[in-house]
C-alpha cells in the first residue's frame, strides 16, 4: 500500500529542496502518477537549532511539533526532517505525533554499518557536534566519529551560515580543502556531510572527496517507507 510522506522543512529551504529533488530523482517512476505523494511544510519560522541548543533553549521543539502535527492532520503517513541538528529533539518530537518519524542519523549509521567502514570524520554544525547526537547513535553500531579541529569547525560554520544559507558563492574553497586534507591524514574511512547544507556546498564547489550524504540516505528511506522502489 502506497503511503504519503511528510517533510518538516525550512531548515533551510535549500536543504528541503535538495531532499525533495533526491526523492524524485531516486524513485523508480515512468510518469507523474508513479511518483510519491509528498507533503512539505517549509516552516521557516523554526528557530535556528544550533543557536537554540547552545543557549539551552528548546524553542525549536514547539515549532517542529506544530509542523509535525499539521502534516499528520493533512494525511502524512510518516515524517522526515532534512536537518541533522533538529534530530537533537527527535525523541521528544516523536512523542508529539502518532505517525513514525524517520531518524536520518540512525538510518545513516545502519547504512554505514553494512559498508564495513568504522571511522568517520563528521562535518556538521556546532550544535550537532556539541550535543554528540551522531556519537550517541553511532556508538550503538560500534562506529567511531572524529570531530574536526576547532579552526576547521569555525570554517564549516561560516560555510554553512555565511554562504549556503545566504545563497552566496563560497569563496574560500582552497582554505576549506586545506583544512579537510589535514584532517584526512588520520585514519578516516569516510566523511559524513552531517549538515543538510553541506551536500549543497560540496556539489556547488566540486569538492570531490569520499563522502556520505545523510540527505540521500534519508531520501531513499522515504522512498522505501512510502512503498515505492529505488531507481537502479
Amino acid at each position: 500500500m502506497k503511503k504519503i510522506a511528510g517533510i518538516i522543512g525550512g531548515m533551510g529551504p535549500q536543504a528541503t529542496i535538495d531532499l525533495f529533488q533526491k526523492v524524485v530523482s531516486n524513485t523508480e517512476a515512468s510518469c507523474d502518477n508513479e511518483h510519491i505523494h509528498i507533503l512539505i511544510d517549509n516552516n521557516t519560522d523554526i528557530p535556528d537549532r544550533t543557536k537554540s541548543i547552545l543557549n539551552h533553549s528548546d524553542l525549536p521543539l514547539k515549532y517542529l511539533s506544530q509542523s509535525a502535527k499539521n502534516l499528520e492532520k493533512s494525511g502524512a503517513s510518516f515524517l522526515a526532517m532534512p536537518c541533522n541538528t533538529a534530530h537533537y529533539f527527535y525523541n521528544r518530537l516523536q512523542k508529539e505525533v502518532n505517525i513514525p518519524i524517520i531518524n536520518m542519523i540512525e538510518e545513516t549509521a545502519k547504512y554505514l554499518k553494512e559498508r564495513n567502514e568504522k571511522t568517520f570524520l563528521l562535518l556538521a554544525t556546532t550544535g550537532t557536534i556539541k550535543t554528540e547526537i551522531y556519537q550517541n547513535i553511532f556508538n550503538k553500531y560500534n562506529l567511531t566519529i572524529i570531530k574536526p579541529k576547532q579552526e576547521f569547525q569555525d570554517e564549516i560554520m561560516s560555510a554553512i551560515y555565511d554562504y549556503v544559507k545566504e545563497g552566496k558563492p563560497y569563496d574560500k574553497v582552497n582554505k576549506f580543502k586545506e583544512y579537510l586534507n589535514q584532517e584526512l591524514v588520520n585514519n578516516i574511512d569516510n566523511i559524513i556531510l552531517g549538515c543538510t547544507e553541506l551536500p549543497i556546498l560540496f556539489e556547488n564547489n566540486k569538492l570531490e572527496y569520499k563522502t556520505v550524504d545523510p540527505t540521500l540516505v534519508l531520501a531513499k528511506q522515504i522512498i522505501i517507507n512510502a512503498g515505492y522502489n529505488i531507481k537502479n
